[in-house]
């Protein structure tokens, strides 16, 4: 996954990573954001290769409710397999989920990825017979992390368009803009639904066209030139 931070395309991305993940014999790939910080548990489907319709299924039908898989995400920071958690299963549902997914072979590798401001991925790998020891979880763990921030990012960078009364984007204007009115870092990300690190591309960025290495010029260069103006404000 070297290099995964600079691609500019999701599907790059998407590409690499199951480059990577095919030499471990998985097949299948799938992004899920499991919590958002100050929000209830809604499970969103993010991004992924191969079976993404069935994921999507899966969560439509709740059936994270009675999944052991979804709780241990929460209550592990170590990649795991469908069978290291499948005798957790309780009532004849819960163990069936495990007999339709691993029918024909099949497992299932989770790398679950918990942000420093409380928001839980998880990385789901599948496969036929796929290689699953010690080593390569430890690979596949740090592949999945890089994968889940690089992509996250990704689609919350692609949310955005140049404003044309000023160089910068709706995204890079609301973060001066919230920061203008006293907001940290992590709370603009939570007032516009992104990650914190999204949110430090944008600043990052606007620094960058505004001509500021640090954040105070900046803001008062925007406000200098009337760009500090939520564009989402006049809409």
């Amino acid at each position: 996954m070297r290099g995964a931070r600079t691609l500019t395309r999701l599907s790059d991305l998407e590409a690499r990573f199951l480059g990577v993940v095919s030499q471990f014999g998985f097949d299948r790939t799938i992004c899920t954001l499991m919590a958002e910080p100050g929000k209830p548990i809604r499970p969103r489907l993010l991004f992924g290769v191969g079976d993404r319709a069935n994921r999507q299924r899966y969560l439509d039908a709740g059936n994270q409710r009675i999944d052991p898989t979804f709780r241990a995400v929460f209550g592990s920071t170590r990649a795991f397999t469908w069978s290291d958690v499948a005798g957790q299963a309780v009532g004849e549902e819960a163990r069936e989920l495990f007999v339709t997914a691993q029918r024909d072979g099949h497992e299932g590798l989770v790398v679950p990825v918990h942000g420093a401001y409380g928001e839980v991925t998880a990385v789901v790998l599948t496969g036929v017979g796929p290689q699953v020891d010690e080593q390569a979880r430890a690979v596949l763990q740090a592949c999945g992390v890089i994968y889940a921030v690089a992509g996250r990012q990704l689609l919350e960078l692609a949310d955005d368009a140049p404003i044309a009364a000023s160089r910068l984007t709706r995204r890079e204007t609301q973060v001066l803009v919230w920061l203008s009115r006293g907001k940290t870092v992590p709370e603009i990300a939570l007032i516009l639904d992104v990650s914190v690190g999204t949110a430090k591309t944008h600043l990052e960025r606007a620094k960058a066209k505004l001509g500021h290495q640090a954040t105070v010029p900046t803001v008062l260069e925007a406000a200098r030139r009337g760009w500090l103006v939520d564009p989402d404000e006049f809409a």
